[in-house]
Order: C-alpha cells, then structure tokens, then sequence
C-alpha cells in the first residue's frame, strides 16, 4: 500500500483522499490489535523523556517499512500537505499522524525529514487562518448531514482538529518538539479564536461539555487535545523553555476552566489542565508566583492537591527535584483517532 501510494504520476484530488483513509484504516486496524502494547512503549518512552536506541530490527513489519522508506515518504507527505487543497488537507494530515505513530518506533527518519522540511510551518499557517463556528459544527455532526452552507465550517474544523492530533504526536519526536517550540505553536493557540471564543453553551449549561453531540462537548474535545500538546512540550528535558507559554494558555482560557470548576463538572479537558498546573508548580519553582498569583491558576493546582488518591504512574514517577530534567509523569498516549 504505501508503494502505491509513492507511486509516480498525477492522480486526481479524490483518489488521493481514499488512499489516504484506506491506508489510515489499515494502520488503525493493526494499531488496535497491538495496542496493548503499543501503549506501553510509548508511556514508557514519555515517562522517561529520552530517546531509546532503536533496535537493529523491529518485530513488526510495518515499522521496518516506514523506517526503510522513511525519507520517500516524508518527501509524500511535504508534497501533499503543501498541494492538497484546504478543505482536502486533513486526510493527509492524519495520514501523516499515523505514520508517525510507527515511524517514532525506528529511526525517526519522517519526523526529521518533516522538521527540515516547511511542513510545520505550512500547518502553523493553516491555524491561524481557520475560521469555524462551533455551533455550525456541531449542528452538522448532529444531524450528520452537511448542506453547502455548513461544508466550509466542517472542513475547517476537521482541519484544525487534525493538525491538532498531528503537532501532539509529532511533539514527542526531539526534532518534532524543537521545531514546534521555535514555531510558537502554543502561542499561536492562546491567540486562536476557535479557543478564546468559547461557544456560549458552556457557559449557560456547563454539564453539557459531557454529552456527546453538544456544541460545548465538541469544543472540549478540542481543547483537551491542545492541553495533550501543551502536555507533550513538558516530556523533554528543555521543557522549561516552554512552561510559562503553557501557563499563559492556561490562563488565557480561565473563564472556560473556572465555570467548569464552579459547576463541579469533570471533564477530561478539565482534569488535564489541573494536572499541567499542578506538575508546572512543583516542578519550576520560577513559576509558582504566577500561578498562586492567578486565582483560577491557584484553584487548578489546589484542585489537583485535594485528590487523596494519586493514580499509580503520579505515585510512581513524579519528581520534584529541581534539576530533574521534566516532570515524567506528564505524558500523552494519545491514539490515532
């Protein structure tokens, strides 16, 4: 399959696409059957926040694939990211996703490939320039019929929600966070509208963010996938550079948080923006004025305190001394969606 996919010669923009999902269903499908495994390597790789010789030779076939046509398939991918036509773009993007996924269990041939390349700065450039409702969106999921009226809205979204999940795996790569942090993803995030304009329903009825279908459900969706990318910036021994860009998104969105915390509402965007905070303040020491300063910054790292029972991966490898390299227990395992 991925030998048809570099296939030379022109094909048409639809074709592409069903390639592109076809190959993402198959790499699913075998994603899935490992997947207990598979969760495993990448927990303990994150925990750890170094990277691991890889083996002469993989066990599994596919990643021996991406690693051997690492370098045709990165030059693909630059390809279609920079042609594929907007409302097009996400499959690709996904697709890359995916091949990352196996890719970062080899040489990593792609995710250096992809920093070189202008890829990250191509999808930098595509999120400040979307443009959605959330309300339009999450209508359109609902009825789960899109009209000509919608059809740019649910592009876009698809759009930013892929690039989302491409920057959070791409991240856990050396290359990938480098290139990521000079970028100033974060901060192209904070200045995002799609975050900082909040659908109204989150406010109005905040316990709507865990029904499924609902405009605030399907912007918290959202956001926790950001929170996982602000997540995965603080797995690398340099994380500190990028802690207080953490923070100040964090606090960009304290509306959202606060609400949720004064409806006693738990929600997965929530939980992770307690645990950024929480791991942020014990573990550089520089920012704890900034958030014991902020009261909704101050509520988050307290909520997170509060909690009698720690789960087992906080018990076991959170460190608090300062010239550890990052806070280990911050970690993403995310998974192909």
């Amino acid at each position: 399959m991925i030998e048809l996919l570099l296939q030379p010669g022109e094909k048409f923009v639809d074709a592409k696409v069903q390639l592109y999902k076809t190959m993402r269903f198959i790499l699913r499908t075998l994603f899935e059957k490992n997947s207990i495994d598979t969760i495993s390597e990448a927990e303990g790789w994150l925990l750890d926040g170094l990277i691991q010789p890889p083996k002469l030779l993989s066990s599994d076939e596919i990643v021996n694939i991406v690693d051997r046509m690492g370098d045709e398939i990165a030059r693909h991918l630059e390809g279609s990211i920079s042609d594929m036509p907007k409302h097009r773009k996400a499959a690709v993007v996904m697709l890359a996703n995916d091949l990352i996924h196996e890719d970062l269990k080899s040489n990593k041939k792609v995710c250096n490939h992809i920093a070189k390349s202008g890829i990250p700065r191509i999808l930098c450039e595509e999120l400040l320039a979307i443009d959605f409702d959330w309300n339009i969106v999450s209508s359109a999921k609902k009825e789960g019929k899109i009209g000509v009226s919608q059809a740019e809205h649910i592009s876009n979204y698809k759009l930013f929600v892929s690039i989302l999940t491409f920057f959070t795996r791409y991240g856990t790569s050396e290359s990938g966070w480098i290139v990521l942090s000079e970028l100033a993803a974060i901060e192209i995030f904070t200045e995002m509208p799609a975050f900082t304009e909040p659908p109204k329903e989150l406010f109005l009825k905040p316990e709507t963010v865990k029904t499924k279908g609902t405009t605030a459900y399907t912007y918290a969706k959202a956001l926790d996938l950001a929170l996982h990318f602000c997540e995965q910036l603080c797995t690398k021994t340099k994380w500190k550079k990028q802690s207080l860009k953490v923070i100040a998104f964090v606090q960009r969105l304290g509306e959202v948080f606060q609400q949720l915390m004064r409806a006693e509402v738990q929600c997965d965007c929530l939980e992770t923006a307690k645990a950024l905070v929480y791991e942020i303040s014990i573990n550089d020491e520089a920012l704890l004025g900034v958030i014991n300063g902020d009261q909704v910054l101050r509520q988050l790292k307290q909520a997170e305190e509060s909690k009698t029972v720690k789960s087992n991966a906080r018990c076991n490898y959170v460190n608090v001394n300062p010239d550890f390299g990052a806070p280990r227990q911050l970690y993403s395992t995310l998974q192909p969606a």
